[in-house]
């Protein structure tokens, strides 16, 4: 059960707020910088393949092969690592939210991706 809530709030959190997004930086209603929409969308994108692997992994399905898998892992370990020393996004959220309550965002955000990087380390090995 726990597998499965974790998955469906990700779906929540990436995939069904990204055409919204989209169509936001189209319209021009978001104002944020230029970096900070491609960091967001490709750690969207990235993130929501990484669902994929979520996805077989509750459901004892295989999509693509361990390899691959394992590839993401380790990409997505390091990119989420990184992003807390150097982010378009976490910069343009201090200055917005503050940095108080970006930590805070920041840190949450970090535990909602642990049981996707566990499903996906699971999967994979």
């Amino acid at each position: 059960m726990f597998w499965q809530i974790s998955f469906w709030l990700l779906v929540i959190i990436l995939v069904l707020p990204f055409p919204f997004k989209v169509f936001g930086y189209i319209k021009g209603s978001d104002d944020s910088a230029l970096s900070v929409k491609v960091e967001e969308s490709a750690n969207a994108i990235f993130m929501s393949i990484g669902l994929v692997a979520f996805y077989g992994y509750i459901n004892n399905q295989v999509y693509l092969t361990p390899a691959f898998w394992q590839v993401w892992l380790l990409i997505g370990i390091v990119w989420s690592v990184v992003a807390i020393f150097w982010s378009p996004k976490l910069a343009y959220a201090t200055e917005v939210m503050g940095k108080n309550k970006m930590r805070i965002a920041a840190g949450i955000g970090c535990i909602l991706y642990v049981p996707l990087f566990l499903a996906v380390y699971f999967y994979a090995f």
